[in-house]
């Protein structure tokens, strides 16, 4: 009888192309960044460049006093704070850099912050919580509104524009894609995110202007061109307004073989998944009238819900999250049935809290939750050794 096969061994992580070593794998992760950092300049112009240079020097002064401060300090390294400062300037609105006022101390108590959350998960590789997310939801909390984008350049005036150098958006012009819109004489439009609208049809506070307000008339007349979060167009944060430039950039780790594809595909395919199928208002009358999918009126229609679902994960930070931070080393579990479990268990959390919590920080929150399961998966599906 012959002797039975070795058991083939799972890899604990994604194999890279060639020999890499940490500063090798920052720098990828700067490389890949490259892609929305520069969407982001082009349409927030100097401000923008003034909040992810603001992000990273006080990251760096203050990783240079906390690298003093007992043994934890000393696992503090730049390459790992700076790459952490860059992800969070990426994740914040560029009207931070406004006139002297109150909101430019928000950009150095994000760099405090985030040292000192690297302080106390111990450096490199410390902890399932990922410092800047983690920051980044304390900014949320202590801040709120005053991190809400509101303000994007005109194509005439890319990067060489001022974002505080606004009139108010023509609502006439909503449904005409940013890319084609006329010239116009300030630098800037003063526009309500669509995020901001999705949250309040979908968390139900939605006031109807008139006696009912069906899901197709807001999708019709008060939502941008798709094309306008795709390519451009939309407030949002410095590294999440161009979802091709994201997409790009996640990409390139992929190509790198820094992340695993499992990660990004299948979180974003049981967010939509999900999206479809949880229930939404069909209508807003004096209240929500919710439907779960296989229950939904048939004026609404899948060509409807479809159009909906396309919406709500472009508006929101999703793919920019599924591809660089969900991904990261300290967050994901080591074997590959772990990460399929965390990126689905993802997917779906990121779903439920973009519709009935908010689209702009949804994802995060989501992945924060995922995260905390990692150690138990690692526990469940244990890696086979290699020998």
């Amino acid at each position: 009888m012959s002797e039975a096969a070795p058991a083939r061994p799972v890899l604990a992580s994604p194999v890279p192309r060639g020999e890499i070593g940490v500063s090798g794998f920052y720098l990828t992760h700067f490389l890949a960044a490259v892609f929305p950092l520069t969407a982001g300049l082009l349409l927030y112009g100097w401000r923008a460049a003034a909040v992810v240079a603001g992000v990273i020097a006080s990251a760096a002064i203050w990783a240079a006093i906390w690298r003093r401060i007992g043994p934890r300090g000393r696992m503090i390294h730049y390459p790992h704070a700076l790459w952490f400062a860059l992800l969070l300037a990426l994740m914040l609105p560029a009207h931070l850099a406004q006139p002297p006022g109150n909101v430019w101390a928000i950009i150095a108590v994000a760099g405090l912050l985030l040292v000192i959350l690297l302080w106390i998960s111990g450096g490199l590789g410390g902890g399932h919580l990922h410092p800047v997310l983690a920051t980044y939801l304390l900014l949320v909390i202590c801040f709120g509104e005053l991190l809400a984008p509101h303000r994007i350049l005109n194509r005439s005036h890319l990067l060489t524009g001022d974002l505080f150098r606004t009139s108010l958006a023509d609502a006439r012009a909503i449904n005409v894609p940013w890319i084609a819109r006329r010239h116009s004489a300030s630098d800037a439009d003063d526009i309500e995110p669509a995020a901001e609208r999705l949250t309040r049809y979908t968390s139900g506070h939605e006031i109807p202007q008139r006696k009912w307000l069906p899901l197709q008339a807001v999708l019709r007349d008060s939502l941008p061109p798709l094309e306008d979060f795709i390519v451009a167009g939309q407030p949002g944060a410095i590294g999440v307004s161009s979802v091709v430039a994201v997409i790009i950039g996640g990409l390139f780790l992929l190509y790198r073989g820094i992340i695993d594809y499992r990660i990004p595909l299948l979180s974003c395919i049981f967010a939509y998944l999900a999206l479809l199928i949880l229930p939404i208002p069909a209508v807003i009358t004096e209240g929500p009238q919710w439907r779960w999918a296989a229950f939904r009126s048939s004026a609404i229609g899948w060509s409807v819900d479809v159009t909906f679902v396309n919406y709500e994960i472009m508006a929101s930070p999703l793919i920019f999250t599924a591809f660089f931070l969900a991904t990261a080393p300290t967050l994901r579990p080591m074997t590959r049935r772990g990460r399929t479990i965390y990126a689905i268990v993802f997917g779906i959390l990121s779903a439920v809290l973009q519709l009935y919590v908010s689209v702009p920080v949804g994802p995060y929150v989501a992945l924060l939750i995922a995260s905390l399961l990692s150690p138990e998966l690692d526990r469940w599906f244990k890696a086979r050794p290699l020998i």
